[in-house]
């Protein structure tokens, strides 16, 4: 399992985002400062497959992620903007595009 996380600052104050890929599917999960209970984001998207994508971006330059994942998030931004209703990048996963 590999976790992401990273913070954004928004109209409501800061809010923290938690992302995590296991056996092939994302799990996106948000919070704001001060609150108990993290948000499940389900479906995820278009926008929130972006942001992540650009946080992979950065540690894929450091060295600290793999490049496939980049892939994979492509590939899911891609289902999205062909508006394809079976895309998986709906549901959270990318199972059978490996």
């Amino acid at each position: 399992m590999q976790r992401h996380s990273w913070r954004e600052h928004t109209e409501e104050g800061v809010r923290f985002y938690r992302a995590s890929y296991q056996s092939s599917n994302w799990t996106l999960q948000s919070q704001l400062k001060g609150e108990e209970d993290w948000q499940l984001h389900d479906p995820i998207s278009g926008e929130e497959w972006s942001k992540l994508r650009e946080v992979l971006w950065r540690k894929y330059q450091r060295g600290r992620c793999p490049w496939k994942l980049l892939e994979r998030i492509d590939r899911q931004l891609e289902d999205l903007a062909e508006g394809d209703p079976d895309a998986p990048g709906e549901r959270g996963g990318d199972k059978g595009k490996q």
